[in-house]
């Protein structure tokens, strides 16, 4: 009987902590909702004898929305884009090139959204022309987007971040 005593005095400690610490975490996690959409804008193409080339403009359009009950201030969403590049003959030495921006939000109160086009981006695709080889066999090269990565500031604050794909936080640093 005193050890049930003893486990229920534990369990009801434990619980006392997850209200005090964790549910207000989840819920100022919870104060805003970030999103990113991907807009294509333009495309173009040239033919060489040798090699062809085409290239795409991408921006990424970020949505803020605020669930906070307390109005906020001005805030700062700081941006990261992550873009594979790649290059004719030269298989396997990908460069991985990172997009930086920034923006100011304005002020923003409970249900209210806020949106801005991050920088462009431009994606490069090439392919050797028709009976054109490489050696090394990579007779084509493709820029993609690895991914994107948003923090929302309150000053020096972070009051959300938004990580598209997730695995982006274990290969790199928020520089």
């Amino acid at each position: 009987m005193p050890e049930i005593l003893l486990n229920l005095a534990i369990m009801k400690k434990a619980a006392l902590i997850f209200a005090l610490v964790v549910i207000p975490m989840l819920a100022q996690a919870s104060d805003f909702e970030i999103t990113v959409n991907r807009k294509k804008n333009g495309l173009s193409n040239s033919a060489g004898s040798v090699v062809q080339n085409s290239s795409q403009n991408w921006t990424g359009e970020v949505n803020i929305t605020c669930h906070a009950f307390k109005p906020f201030p001005e805030l700062e969403a700081r941006y990261i884009i992550f873009v594979k590049r790649q290059a004719i003959g030269q298989q396997g030495k990908d460069k991985i090139e990172k997009q930086k921006g920034t923006f100011k939000v304005p002020p923003m109160k409970s249900g209210s959204t806020s949106s801005f086009l991050t920088t462009e981006v431009v994606l490069k695709q090439a392919h050797l022309a028709p009976g054109w080889v490489v050696v090394s066999g990579a007779s084509k090269a493709e820029d993609s987007v690895l991914g994107v990565w948003v923090k929302l500031l309150d000053g020096p604050k972070e009051v959300a971040e938004y990580v598209n794909p997730t695995t982006l936080t274990a290969k790199y640093k928020w520089e």
